[in-house]
């Protein structure tokens, strides 16, 4: 797309319609993750805690930096979430043998452990009230869409 198409395209305000599927896209999403995190809270559970433990699951060893890209949180507000999660022993800082400044965190067994219960938690309200309400192609469609999205923010990024 030119400079100048994308300009217009940005510029220009969204129609009725986009209106309308824009607000039920936030009501939506705001009534989604009010349920889910109110069904993780029920179960002793945190959302955020799900989030950082996924991230952290994904590698072996990490710094609290690259977490905090990945869950898109501040680099302190992680820093603090796990430092709780190592307080009840699911996650363990580690000394960067490359440079000492800085520290790796990762999974303990304990760690590994909660992260499954708080997935099958989110596979079990996240089907009740995502996959269950659409059709497969639903589905397929609203997974393809965010990733869209997701490879449009990036770009985005990429060019500032």
């Amino acid at each position: 797309m030119s400079g100048k198409n994308h300009t217009t395209a940005v510029r220009r305000a969204l129609t009725s319609d986009e209106a309308q599927s824009w607000l039920e896209l936030v009501d939506g999403g705001w009534a989604l993750f009010e349920r889910i995190n109110d069904e993780f809270v029920r179960s002793g559970l945190s959302l955020s805690d799900l989030r950082i433990l996924e991230v952290i699951g994904q590698s072996p060893r990490q710094l609290v930096s690259e977490v905090a890209d990945a869950v898109h949180m501040r680099v302190s507000t992680v820093s603090r979430m796990i430092g709780r999660l190592c307080d009840v022993g699911d996650v363990e800082r580690l000394e960067s043998k490359a440079d000492g400044r800085y520290r790796l965190v990762r999974l303990t067994e304990q760690g590994q452990a909660t992260l499954e219960t708080h997935v099958l938690l989110r596979d079990r309200v996240i089907r009740r009230y995502v996959v269950d309400a659409l059709t497969a192609d639903e589905f397929a469609a609203l997974g393809s869409a965010f990733g869209k999205i997701r490879a449009a923010l990036a770009a985005a990024d990429a060019g500032e």
